[in-house]
């Protein structure tokens, strides 16, 4: 691009300077000459370097000493508005923020403003005529837009306008491979036509890679302890082929290497490089290389522009990184839920049925008829059955149900528990009108399940009662059962401890006290969420 403005530029000062009958105001035939020798050159340099960023690179610096002579002789040769001496020196400072560091920037105001002096004294010395006026304000119009250009070298490093694709980059899919989504996007950032990515899981240790050409995605297999050595800190250019490479030091200066210095050759057959751009890639999760290849009109300002692909990249993997995270903790607390609720219901009532088993096994041995307790065993796993396929199609319907309903179904499970577990069991509520989460409907089933459970089979009880009430923040369970009077004397008062893996994952309360023979267990769960 800077060798494209050159030829405008040149192009522009010899029309300009032609249609002006007043200039050239000394020697107009070598000035005429100058300036169509500079047209030629800019021209040779567009052509020789529109496609090799090598050639670019390595012509910068005599280009540039090229342009700051002609500025030097068009202060000496031209003036008037039309000598372009004040665009060309924009046009050097720019050419020199872009391609390198500010330092060079500075150094490159410095120059011109020492050689615009010396013109000036020069000038003055040959009795032409001289503005001192002129000459100060030009001189201070130099030095302030010095220091402005120097400040943009300073402070941009992106000479390029980089597309970023967000439809890839911006939601990661568990579905699919961040390594692939990222060097998708990075290709379409750049268009690129050809790219590979090797990437490390710091983790496990292992490589990964992947190269998609003309559309096409297929796995890489390369070396990984010769991968792990070819692994760089920055972006660069190569060309493989011919053994060459550029990237940029820490001043953002070009340095010229050669790509065997950066990429072990034992890594390259299995990438198959040509020539492109280098982009190391560095998360929490993992290191790795992109190799971009067939980006058109490939340039240095393509290392700068590695960089934020790299950034972006990195982000974007690092977001699938979290998404996976969520997922698996989601997963994991979906197990210990579904495990839970398999402990207080099925695991529960087997336990039930085992205690009925005794009893039936004892009644048998004393001779007496067990058919009808039998029957009524059966009646209850077919209950039981029923009550898990209504705890299905639950969990499939709307969030909310009706706390009037909730309390119709305790009062069932109680008759049910009352039978399983040959105790009394009886649920008393106050008819509310408001609407409860699904996941309290079934705690609040769960929970009863456990506490009976507890209470006949840790403290012998006879008896179970049940006090149900909600408010708009609030369901509230509490369980009463008689204890014997062994148990009544005992100072130990032990908190079950699946009735807490529950209240404390509801995020509620729960409250156990003992005294005039009973056991009182209060639990608060709230219903718009967790407590704060």
């Amino acid at each position: 691009m800077i060798a494209l403005g050159r030829l405008m530029l040149a192009t522009l000062f010899l029309i300009a300077i032609a249609l002006d009958s007043s200039q050239p105001t000394h020697g107009p035939v070598a000035t005429f000459a100058v300036l169509g020798a500079y047209l030629i050159f800019a021209a040779a340099l567009l052509l020789a370097t529109w496609d090799n960023w090598w050639l670019d690179a390595k012509l910068a610096g005599p280009a540039h000493a090229v342009d700051i002579l002609l500025f030097t002789l068009l202060v000496l040769l031209t003036e008037g508005y039309t000598s372009p001496y004040f665009t060309f020196f924009m046009f050097l400072l720019l050419a020199a923020a872009i391609r390198w560091s500010w330092h060079v920037t500075a150094l490159t105001a410095m120059l011109l403003t020492v050689l615009y002096l010396l013109v000036g004294m020069l000038v003055v010395k040959s009795g032409a005529p001289f503005e001192p006026q002129r000459f100060a304000v030009r001189t201070g119009h130099l030095v302030i837009l010095s220091l402005i250009l120097i400040w943009f070298g300073a402070n941009q490093w992106r000479a390029r306008f980089y597309l970023r694709d967000e439809e890839l980059l911006a939601r990661p899919s568990l579905d699919e491979s961040p390594l692939e989504t990222g060097l998708r996007a990075a290709m379409n950032g750049v268009r690129a036509s050809a790219g590979m990515f090797v990437w490390r899981n710091l983790e496990r240790g292992d490589f990964t890679g992947i190269v998609i050409r003309d559309g096409q995605l297929a796995e890489l297999s390369v070396p990984g302890i010769a991968m792990a050595q070819a692994l760089v800190t920055s972006p660069f250019l190569y060309d493989f082929g011919r053994n060459r490479a550029l990237r940029k030091d820490a001043d953002r200066n070009l340095i010229d290497v050669t790509v065997r210095d950066l990429i072990v050759p034992k890594s390259a057959p299995g990438l198959v490089l040509g020539e492109g751009l280098a982009i190391p890639v560095h998360s929490d999760g993992g290191e790795g290389e992109m190799f971009l290849e067939g980006v058109p009109s490939l340039s240095t300002d393509h290392i700068d522009l590695g960089e934020q692909i790299a950034t972006d990249v990195a982000v974007h993997l690092q977001r699938h990184a979290m998404l996976t995270a969520a997922e698996d903790s989601a997963e994991a607390r979906s197990r210990l839920t579904l495990a839970r609720d398999l402990h207080d219901s099925i695991v529960q009532f087997l336990a039930g049925a085992a205690f009925r088993l005794e009893a039936i096994k004892r009644s048998s041995a004393s001779g007496r008829a067990f058919e009808p307790e039998l029957d009524e065993l059966k009646q209850l796993m077919l209950q039981e059955q029923r009550e898990l396929r209504s705890v299905i199609t639950a969990l499939r319907s709307g969030p909310l149900v009706a706390f009037n309903d909730l309390v119709k179904d305790l009062v069932g499970l109680a008759g049910r528990l009352a039978r399983q577990w040959d105790i009394a069991c009886d649920v008393t509520a106050r008819p509310a009108e408001l609407s409860i989460p699904i996941r309290l409907h079934l705690d609040a089933q769960q929970l009863m399940r456990e506490a009976v459970a507890n209470a006949v089979r840790h403290a012998d009880s006879k008896s179970v009662t049940v006090e149900v009430a909600a408010t708009a923040a609030e369901l509230r369970l509490v369980f009463v059962n008689d204890v014997t009077a062994t148990q009544s004397r005992s100072r130990r008062l032990d908190m079950p401890q699946s009735l807490k893996e529950r209240v404390d994952e509801a995020g509620g309360t729960l409250e156990m006290a003992r005294g005039m023979g009973v056991t009182k267990v209060s639990i608060a769960l709230p219903i718009g969420g967790r407590r704060a």
